[in-house]
């Protein structure tokens, strides 16, 4: 019965990890979804401290995510305001390329939008053409880095939690 229950548990979490490429909170739903399974699931098999922990593990996917385009964006050359630009950029990308391909377009969308957003402020700026363009690849390869790490962060998010449902000692 735990296999079935952390399997089911998993194939739930599964589905709302890809939330976090359309830049959508999946790790946060992730954790609602821990949090209904802590209130109505069977006692004992899940804490609320475990969620706890979980719900840490998803400020640090956050953390990463944002970490890793603004300092993307620094290494490229990019200004505080070319990096505002690059992050509305990608939410702006992802919003408008998630009807395209069963919704991972959205990906395609996040990285092209940080790099629009980041060269255009970099261009309204005054920069040259070749210094907002550096700094846009920064922002692009940074919010790129970003993704892959709070979706890490809920894929280590789901695999505690199967763990945790599974193993006969929770």
């Amino acid at each position: 019965m735990n296999l079935i229950l952390g399997l089911g548990l998993g194939l739930v979490l599964f589905a709302l990890l890809w939330l976090n490429l359309l830049s959508l909170p999946g790790n946060w739903l992730m954790l609602g979804v821990l949090a209904l399974f802590v209130w109505l699931g069977p006692e004992g098999r899940m804490t609320w401290t475990f969620v706890g922990c979980m719900g840490l593990l998803a400020l640090v996917g956050e953390a990463i995510e944002f970490a890793a385009q603004l300092i993307g964006g620094k290494r490229g050359g990019a200004s505080g305001a070319g990096n505002f630009g690059g992050i509305v950029g990608s939410i702006a990308g992802a919003v408008l390329g998630a009807p395209f391909g069963l919704g991972l377009g959205s990906i395609a969308g996040a990285l092209f939008g940080a790099w629009v957003g980041c060269f255009a402020v970099e261009r309204l700026r005054q920069e040259s053409s070749h210094k907002a363009a550096q700094a846009a690849w920064g922002a692009f390869w940074g919010r790129g880095l970003g993704l892959v790490g709070k979706a890490a962060a809920g894929a280590a998010i789901i695999v505690m939690s199967v763990a945790h449902i599974i193993s006969p000692a929770a």
